[in-house]
């Protein structure tokens, strides 16, 4: 019987709208790369995340004038696109046709109904900081090129502040807070960050012209932040939530899952029982003695001696390699190695994996970076540092973050067909199909435990469950947030206590909800996935195998599960979650 869903998503799918002529089919490629270069125009920040470099010296422009004319432009495209006949189109140009007709929807939702531009001012200091950044660590070009595009770039910030300045309008008391943290951040960027990248690159001339530049760009950045503190911050008082229906037209323009809130919820929290009853049996294999938390934290223990955390995640990452090729989940070409870095000095995190994204015109090196423990610290400090990184959390990491999770499948999306597939993700909170991309992450997560990683050992199931429990979280939490169904204490309270997060980290994931109100896009992506892969099983019968099946899904890129279900599984009708 079809769903709701797919009569939904058919609709869209081959509709034309009147008065419009149906565009040749090939033109359509031509449209994309219109589409994209208009993009990239308009936001080179996040262009650039995707390999898209041709507006790398430009900063934003949030003048009221030039989002007006987006909003106009992105109407115009949208009406061009629907102009194209799907019976004409290849079976991959009428999945990126309906996929892209999406994305079109959700910057609309963005910059025309919620107007986001007037409410967070974490937009403008996330094109800065990431702006520069991505020119800082991304060697796509000679460092005296990137150095000049930084000039060039600040050069546009007194432009992109007042514009700030003029389009807040009661902002969220929460997000006026983070937003002066991250001007304050963006700042501290341009002050020592920006040295450190290039304190040897290009002659001295062009150095002491870049370091001028930041200077002046840091103390407007200052007096923007002391603004929102002084200014705004006693003031603001706007309203965190989006609602439902925009929530619902978000979750179908991002992910094209129209499945009702209230159904999702209710998938989530039959999700989180079975999650916990899983987590509290690994706890159990290894000391039924002891209390669930108290075995969870225990496996903290189990980490690489000090100075050895580097090595220790590359030894994780090869394992994990050697294991996916011999259980043959996936070909990994012999030739190619996730390589394990100490983090620069200047892109301090956790961990994280700087894959080349897959439009650049040459692939730039990708590193998996790890923050290794600070020879400054005290025992008992680094102690409580290495305990960070235990081998049964580095090792989910590192399946979500490099084998076989965003490495492995940037490596399978350079052979994408066309380019709609092969767009990273954007930045938050922009429309971004993340259920295709980070739902795949945690999802090869789940796979490599349930395929018998480390010999069925039970810490590992712990660290998966942990994970995927706070995931749970996050759906739940989006939803209830913007439905004013929950507080931000309620959410918090979610987190500490059905997915086991420490206080602090557990407000960080409820405030984040405030902001990105679709990160349930992993858990739903990962429900996904696995219904996907029984589906496609059903229907290969003998002949299905993981790698094959695993290799399609990779090589089909970043899409929403409808997509990947329309490419394994055409005309089917079925629902994308259960």
């Amino acid at each position: 019987m079809r769903s709701r869903h797919s009569r939904t998503i058919a609709a869209l799918f081959v509709l034309v709208p009147a008065g419009i002529r149906p565009a040749p089919p090939a033109e359509f490629a031509t449209f994309v790369d219109q589409y994209l270069d208009a993009f990239a125009l308009r936001h080179p920040s996040i262009a650039a995340g995707n390999g898209i470099h041709d507006h790398d010296d430009r900063l934003e422009d949030f003048s009221a004038t030039a989002i007006a004319g987006e909003i106009a432009d992105l109407k115009r495209q949208r009406a061009r696109l629907q102009a194209f006949d799907p019976a004409a189109l290849t079976p991959d140009e009428r999945v990126d046709r309906r996929i892209l007709d999406g994305i079109i929807d959700g910057w609309l939702l963005e910059q025309e109904t919620l107007a986001n531009w007037r409410r967070n001012p974490m937009l403008y200091a996330s094109a800065v900081a990431d702006g520069v950044h991505n020119l800082m660590t991304m060697e796509n070009a000679p460092a005296p090129v990137r150095m000049r595009r930084v000039i060039s770039k600040l050069g546009g910030l007194p432009q992109l502040l007042t514009a700030a300045r003029a389009n807040l309008a009661n902002p969220p008391r929460l997000f006026v807070d983070r937003g002066a943290v991250m001007m304050r951040g963006a700042s501290g960027v341009l002050g020592k960050d920006l040295r450190l990248a290039f304190e040897s690159a290009g002659t001295s001339a062009l150095r002491d012209s870049l370091w001028r530049s930041a200077d002046v760009a840091r103390a407007q950045l200052d007096a923007f932040a002391d603004w929102l503190v002084r200014d705004v911050a006693p003031k603001a008082s706007g309203d965190l939530a989006v609602g439902a229906a925009n929530l619902s037209r978000r979750y179908l323009a991002e992910e094209l899952i129209d499945t009702p809130l209230d159904q999702m919820v209710a998938i989530a929290e039959r999700e989180l029982k079975l999650g916990q009853a899983a987590f509290r049996a690994a706890a159990a294999r290894i000391d039924p003695s002891r209390e669930p938390l108290d075995v969870w934290r225990s496996t903290r223990n189990d980490h690489p001696k000090f100075g050895d955390v580097i090595a220790g995640t590359q030894r994780v990452v090869d394992s994990l390699t050697a294991f996916v090729r011999a259980k043959g989940l996936a070909s990994i070409p012999t030739n190619e190695r996730v390589i394990v870095a100490q983090a620069q000095p200047f892109d301090l995190g956790g961990a994280s994996m700087h894959a080349s994204p897959p439009l650049e015109k040459v692939p730039v090196k990708s590193f998996y970076y790890i923050t290794d423990v600070s020879a400054g610290l005290t025992p008992e400090q680094q102690e409580a540092a290495l305990q960070r990184h235990s081998y049964p959390s580095v090792t989910i990491t590192s399946a979500h973050e490099a084998v076989p999770g965003h490495w492995l499948h940037s490596l399978y999306m350079r052979r994408t067909p066309g380019k709609i597939r092969r767009i990273w993700i954007g930045l938050n909170p922009f429309p971004q199909p993340s259920s295709g991309q980070d739902g795949w992450a945690h999802y090869a997560e789940q796979l490599v435990v349930e395929q018998g990683y480390g010999g069925g050992d039970p810490r590992y199931v712990l660290a998966q469950q942990s994970d995927a429990l706070m995931r749970i979280c996050r759906l739940l939490s989006g939803i209830r947030l913007h439905t004013k169904q929950w507080t931000l204490d309620d959410a918090e309270a979610c987190f500490e206590r059905e997915a086991y997060l420490a206080p602090a980290a557990a407000r960080r994931e409820a405030e984040r909800g405030a902001y990105d109100p679709t990160y349930g896009g992993y858990f739903l992506g990962k429900r996904g996935f696995l219904k996907l892969r029984t589906d496609y099983a059903a229907k290969m019968g003998v002949l299905f195998t993981l790698r094959e099946f695993h290799e399609r899904v990779m090589s089909n890129g970043i899409a929403p599960l409808w997509a990947h279900r329309q490419l394994l599984l055409p005309g089917d009708t079925s629902r994308v979650i259960e």
